[in-house]
């Protein structure tokens, strides 16, 4: 792979550097994107799973995830491992052979293992870490001398054998799952899955089942009421009200499908669940 180099006079912009722990034991970062900027995270402990625009890495001590701007990507940890990443999120990103956002695509690979740079690569993203903390016109000045250095560092590594043993299906049943998770309040059909990812509703449909055991039109039903849940538990919306924030147009609808999946209507779901809170949200 050749190093990647930028391709305009101005450096990329850093806009914010976070410290990540996240300690509880299995704790998904949603899918999500990010349409003004790119991520860069460098992962110094725990791990975990990345899965970005359907390909999947899992994840360890000393990767670097590169998130496209624009791409669908999520974080999940599978271990009692506390995950701790540094995330930098970058605007004004512009290398030569890439569109302006993007750092890689699925051939030159999305995670990139530092090996025996390990501690040259944690010193320099925690000193990029706490120079942006301090928020002085000396310490900025410092950030956007250092940045541009890490980024084009963290580009300059291979990747390894996680990115070329990807198997196809799961990657298509990732793309169709992700597709479903960001728009499942819409009416969802086949023929728009399939016209999306380029692929025949039926083919698509058929992989998703074979990978996930679930077909398309009932993982977006699990979306759906998994969402009146988080609803129903964290606001005061009547059912009438979720319902239609989920997706459905008939309470009644929504009513007896939820009822079906969990087991309790709704209203009762949410009274059960404040009884074993005694009332207080939030525990």
């Amino acid at each position: 792979m050749t190093n990647q180099v930028l391709r305009r006079a101005a450096s990329p912009r850093l806009l914010y550097a976070t410290r990540q722990a996240i300690a509880d034991p299995r704790v998904h970062r949603s899918i999500h994107r990010h349409e003004d900027l790119a991520e860069l995270l460098f992962v110094y402990q725990g791990e975990g799973t990345y899965i970005v625009d359907g390909y999947s890495y899992d994840i360890r001590p000393g990767d670097l995830l590169l998130y496209n701007q624009g791409g669908l990507h999520e974080v999940t940890s599978a271990t009692t491992r506390e995950i701790g990443t540094f995330c930098f999120g970058v605007a004004g990103v512009a290398l030569s052979g890439f569109e302006d956002g993007h750092m890689t695509d699925a051939a030159q690979g999305f995670v990139r293992p530092v090996g025996a740079r390990y501690s040259e690569i944690y010193t320099l993203c925690r000193l990029i870490y706490e120079q942006m903390e301090q928020d002085t016109p000396q310490s900025r000045a410092i950030v956007d001398h250092l940045f541009p250095g890490l980024l084009l560092l963290a580009l300059s590594f291979p990747s390894d054998y996680r990115s070329t043993c990807q198997n196809t299906d799961v990657v298509l049943a990732n793309r169709i799952r992700q597709y479903i998770a960001t728009h499942f309040t819409e009416p969802i059909t086949l023929e728009e899955i399939g016209n999306e990812l380029h692929v025949s509703p039926f083919y698509a449909a058929h992989v998703f089942k074979s990978i996930t055991g679930f077909s398309p039109i009932q993982y977006m039903i699990r979306c759906r009421i998994g969402e009146a849940q988080n609803l129903l538990i964290s606001t005061d919306f009547n059912a009438t009200q979720i319902a239609a924030l989920v997706g459905y147009n008939s309470a009644g609808h929504f009513n007896a499908i939820f009822t079906k999946t969990v087991g309790l209507a709704p209203i009762r779901y949410r009274t059960q669940y404040l009884e074993s809170l005694q009332g207080k949200r939030g525990q």
